[in-house]
C-alpha cells in the first residue's frame, strides 16, 4: 500500500472534515453574491479611450433615465392624445424616485405665437399637465416634427411615436462622488491616485446600491404603468434606456444561474443514475462536483468578485468540467472491481485514484492554461473568468482525487456496468475501432481536409457585433432598442469633444462654425440617427427670427443669448460654464445593415485631421462615447483570440513534453485537438457568427478542455503498449477501456455546454454551441485521428 493510500485512509474524517468546512465557510458568504450589471464593466480596461471618457464624464455627468416609447396610430397632435400624455406624464411622475419627464410637452415652442420683437416660449403641456387652448396644433405639430432638439429625440418624423425621458432621483451626494472617482479613473495612475480611489470606494459603492435599489423600484413601478396603460395605446409601451438595460441585465444573469443549475442536477442526476445504476455513484459525484462551485463562489465572493454576463456561466461550467474527472475515479474503480473481485474495498477506493493522477492531473492543467490565457486581458469580466476558473479547476482535482475516495473507503465493495472485462470495445467504440483500424490512411486524409478547410474559414471571422443581438428578439432590452433605433433617433451614444483655450469661444461664430463643420460631417454618415450640439440649438432658435423671404433678423449672438436664458439646462448640456469645451452628441443606429464602426471612426478621424488647418484650427476635437469604446473593445477580441490561443497552445504542449517525455509524442497529441478548435472557428466565419467578449474564449478554452480526453487516451495507450509492443492491440484495449470512460466524460462535458442553450444571452449560447461541438469533435479526433497517426507513423516503436 502506497503513502497516499495509508494517508488517505487515516486522515479520511479530517480530510472529510477539511472539505465540509470549507464548504460551510462558502456557504455563509453566498448571501453576499452580487450580481454586476452595468455595460462599462464590458469595455477594456487597459483602452486610452477609456480613460478619457472617464475624464470627461467627470465633467458632463452621466444622467440616469428611462425611455418610454409609446405609439398613436392618429399621431399626437390632437386633443384626445395630448389629453392622454397629459395623463401618461401624471401617472408617470407619481412613480417612486421619478426626478422629472421630459416630454415634447416640455419643449420650447418659439413659432406658435404671432412673431413680435421677441419670440414668447409657449408649451404644449403646462407644469400642471394642463394644454393651452390657445396653441395652434397643427403649427405645433410642423415645428416639432423639424424641430433639432425633439425629432429623433422625443418624436419621430412621422409624429406617431414619442420618447418620454424619465430621470432618476439619484442620492444626493452620488453625482459628486461618481464625479470625482471618474476623475481619478481618467488620471495617470500613481500611488496617490490609488490611495484616493481606495478611500472614495467604500462611499462610492454604498451610494451605488442605494441608486440601484431606486433604480429598482423606478423601473418596476414603469413596468406596472405600462401595463395598466397598455389597452390606451395603438401599441405596447417599450421601456429602455441604462436602467432598463442594467435590470434586466441582473434579471437575465440570475435566471440563467438558477436555470443551469435546475437543468445541470436533473439532467446528470438521470445521467448517472441510467449509466451506473446504483445510488453511491450519483449522490457521491454529484456532490463532489458541487463542492468545487461552491467553494470557488465563496472565493469569489472573498474577493469581491460580483458576476457578470461573461461570468454567469462559470458555476455551471465547473461543475460539468469536473463530472470527467469523477466518471474516470468511477470508471477506474469498477475496472478494479471487474479485475479483482477479492480485493479490499478500501484498496480499491484509494488505489483508483491513483491509477489516474497522472493523466487527470495534465488534464486539469491544460484547462487551466486555457482559462489562464485571459488572466491578461483588459476587460474585467474575462479576467475574473480566468482567474476564478483557473482556481476552480484546482480546486475540482483535489476533491477528485481526496474528497471523492474518502467518501467511498468506507462504503461497502460493489460491482457496477464499467469496463467490459473482456477488453473489446463495444456500441459505437466498436465501430470507431473498425474505422481506425481498417482505414488508418482514409482517417487521417478526411482529418487534413477538415483541417485545411477550417483555417479558410477562419479567415472569414468578423468582430462587427452589435449590442442589440446579444439579446433575443423577444426581450425586453431588445424590443426596446429596435423601436428607438429603427423610428426614433439611433440608440448607441456618440460624442464629439472640442476644446479651445479661448473663454466663450463657443459663442463666437468661429466657435458655431467649428460645430457646425463636425455636425454637418456626421449627419451626412448613412448610419447616422440623431445629431444635437449648441449649433443645432441656435439653428432651432434662429427659426423664429427667419422672415419668409430667408432673411434673419437677429445675429447668432444675441440668439445664444436668448437661449442661455430660455433654456440653461439645454445648452448646459452642450457647453461648460465658461464656454471652452462643447461637444455634438450623436446616436448612431445599431440596426443599419451597413454598420462598420472601424469604416466610420477611421473616416471621423481623417476628416479632422484633415480640417485641422481649416475649419478646426482653433479647437481640439477628438472623439468619445460608448459607440468608440465599444468599437475599440471589438478591436482587441481578434487580438486577444490569436494571443491567448497561442499561449495555451504552446502551454498545453509544453505539459505534454512533460507527461509523455517525448516532444514526438506532444505533437501527435496535441495536432488532433487542434482540429476541432480551428473547425469551430472556421465554422463560425463561414455562418458569419462574430467573435464578441463571451465567444472570444471558444478558442482557449475549448482547446484547453478538448485536450483531456486525448491525454487520457494516450496514457492508457502507453501503458498498454508497454505490455507487449503490439499497437494495434494496444489501440484495441485502449478503446475498450479509456476509451469507454473518454466516452461518457465528453458527452457529459458536451451535454453540459449545450445546456447553454437556456441562456437569455445570445453569446452564451453561442460560446455554449461551439465549445459543445469543438469538444464532440475533440472526441472524434481523439479515438480516429489520433490511434491512427499511430498506425500510419508506426509510433511509438516496440523496444527490442
Amino acid at each position: 500500500m502506497s503513502l497516499y493510500q495509508r494517508l488517505l485512509r487515516a486522515g479520511q474524517i479530517p480530510v472529510l472534515l477539511a472539505f465540509l468546512a470549507a464548504a460551510a465557510w462558502a456557504g455563509l458568504r453566498l448571501p453576499d453574491f452580487a450580481v454586476e450589471a452595468g455595460t462599462d464593466v464590458l469595455l477594456d480596461q487597459a483602452d486610452p479611450d477609456l480613460a478619457y471618457y472617464n475624464q470627461t464624464r467627470a465633467d458632463w455627468g452621466s444622467d440616469e433615465y428611462v425611455i418610454v416609447c409609446c405609439h398613436r396610430k392618429e399621431g399626437w397632435f390632437t386633443p384626445g392624445s395630448l389629453a392622454l400624455l397629459a395623463g401618461f406624464v401624471r401617472d408617470i411622475q407619481r412613480q417612486p424616485y421619478c426626478r422629472n419627464v421630459l416630454t415634447i410637452g416640455g419643449v420650447p415652442l418659439l413659432r406658435n405665437k404671432p412673431p413680435g420683437l421677441f419670440p414668447v416660449p409657449v408649451f404644449l403641456i403646462d407644469k400642471e399637465g394642463g394644454l393651452d387652448p390657445k396653441i395652434d396644433l397643427d403649427k405645433a405639430r410642423a415645428e416639432l416634427v423639424e424641430h433639432t432638439q425633439a425629432r429623433g429625440n422625443l418624436l419621430s418624423a412621422d409624429a406617431k411615436d414619442l420618447s418620454l425621458l424619465v430621470y432618476l432621483e439619484v442620492p444626493e451626494d452620488a453625482n459628486a462622488i461618481e464625479a470625482e472617482r471618474n476623475r481619478l479613473m481618467g488620471s495617470p495612475r500613481s500611488p496617490e491616485i490609488d490611495r484616493k480611489l481606495r478611500e472614495i470606494e467604500v462611499p462610492f459603492q454604498a451610494s451605488v446600491v442605494e441608486q440601484g435599489a431606486r433604480r429598482g423600484l423606478l423601473v418596476a413601478g414603469l413596468r406596472k404603468l405600462a401595463a395598466a396603460w397598455r389597452p390606451k395605446l395603438d401599441e405596447p409601451v417599450r421601456l429602455s434606456g441604462l436602467p432598463i438595460i442594467n435590470i434586466v441585465l441582473r434579471e437575465h444573469i440570475k435566471a440563467d444561474i438558477v436555470t443551469f443549475g435546475v437543468v445541470a442536477l436533473s439532467v446528470f442526476t438521470l445521467t448517472f443514475l441510467a449509466i451506473y445504476r446504483r445510488p453511491r455513484w450519483v449522490a457521491l459525484p454529484i456532490l463532489s462536483c458541487i463542492l468545487p462551485v461552491a467553494l470557488m463562489l465563496g472565493l469569489m465572493i472573498a474577493m469581491g468578485r460580483k458576476t457578470t454576463v461573461i461570468t454567469s456561466n462559470m458555476p455551471v461550467l465547473l461543475f460539468v468540467l469536473t463530472l470527467p474527472y469523477a466518471v474516470y475515479y468511477i470508471e477506474r474503480y469498477l475496472e478494479r472491481r471487474a479485475a479483482h473481485p477479492d480485493e479490499d474495498a478500501a484498496f480499491t477506493a484509494t488505489r483508483a485514484p491513483m491509477e489516474i493522477w497522472s493523466p487527470c492531473l495534465f488534464s486539469v492543467l491544460a484547462t487551466m492554461v486555457g482559462t489562464a490565457a485571459h488572466i491578461p486581458s483588459g476587460i474585467i469580466p474575462v479576467r475574473t473568468f480566468g482567474v476564478m476558473m483557473t482556481i476552480g479547476m484546482g480546486l475540482s482535482l483535489a476533491v477528485i482525487m481526496l474528497f471523492l475516495p474518502a467518501t467511498v473507503l468506507p462504503l461497502k465493495a460493489v460491482g457496477g456496468a464499467g469496463a467490459s472485462p473482456d477488453r473489446e470495445p463495444r456500441g459505437p467504440l466498436k465501430a470507431l475501432l473498425g474505422l481506425v483500424l481498417g482505414a488508418p490512411k482514409a482517417v487521417m486524409i478526411f482529418s487534413l481536409a477538415v483541417l485545411a478547410v477550417s483555417v479558410w474559414g477562419t479567415t472569414k471571422i468578423k468582430v462587427e457585433t452589435k449590442f442589440i443581438d446579444y439579446f433575443r428578439a423577444k426581450s425586453e432590452i431588445y424590443q426596446g432598442l429596435d423601436y428607438i433605433d429603427n423610428r426614433m433617433g439611433g440608440t448607441t451614444p456618440f460624442e464629439v469633444l472640442l476644446k479651445s483655450s479661448v473663454p466663450g469661444f463657443f459663442k463666437t461664430p468661429d466657435g458655431l462654425a467649428a460645430l457646425d463643420t463636425v455636425g454637418q460631417f456626421i449627419a451626412g454618415i448613412p448610419e447616422t440617427g440623431n445629431v444635437r450640439s449648441l449649433k443645432t440649438l441656435v439653428d432651432e432658435a434662429r427659426k423664429a427670427f427667419t422672415k419668409p423671404d430667408g432673411k434673419v433678423t437677429v445675429k447668432d449672438a444675441q440668439i445664444l443669448g436668448l437661449v442661455a436664458g430660455m433654456a440653461k439646462d439645454q445648452v448646459r448640456e452642450f457647453c461648460n460654464a465658461d464656454f471652452t469645451v462643447s461637444r455634438v452628441m450623436i446616436r448612431m443606429r445599431e440596426t443599419a445593415p451597413s454598420l462598420n464602426r472601424n469604416r466610420i471612426l477611421g473616416q471621423l478621424r481623417d476628416y479632422l485631421a484633415l480640417k485641422k488647418d481649416s475649419d478646426l484650427k482653433l479647437v481640439e476635437a477628438r472623439p468619445t462615447g460608448v459607440f468608440l469604446l465599444y468599437a475599440n473593445m471589438l478591436n482587441t477580441l481578434i487580438r486577444s483570440t490569436k494571443e491567448t490561443f497561442v499561449l495555451a497552445v504552446l502551454g498545453i504542449w509544453l505539459m505534454l513534453v512533460i507527461l509523455f517525455r517525448s516532444p514526438i509524442m506532444a505533437t501527435l497529441v496535441l495536432l488532433p485537438q487542434v482540429l476541432p478548435v480551428l473547425l469551430v472557428l472556421g465554422v463560425m466565419g463561414f455562418f458569419g457568427v462574430a467573435l464578441d467578449m463571451v465567444t472570444v474564449i471558444i478558442a482557449s478554452v475549448a482547446m484547453g478542455v478538448g485536450i483531456d480526453a486525448a491525454i487520457q487516451y494516450a496514457v492508457r495507450f502507453k501503458a498498454e503498449f508497454a505490455k507487449d509492443g503490439d499497437l494495434r492491440a494496444a489501440i484495441r484495449r485502449s478503446h475498450a477501456t479509456i476509451g469507454r470512460a473518454i466516452l461518457i466524460a465528453t458527452s457529459i462535458v458536451f451535454t453540459g455546454f449545450s445546456m447553454l442553450c437556456f441562456s437569455q444571452f445570445v453569446p452564451t449560447i453561442y460560446f455554449g454551441l461551439f465549445t459543445a461541438l469543438a469538444i464532440l469533435m475533440g472526441l472524434f479526433a481523439s479515438l480516429t485521428t489520433l490511434p491512427a497517426s499511430f498506425i500510419l507513423l508506426n509510433y511509438p516503436r516496440k523496444k527490442p
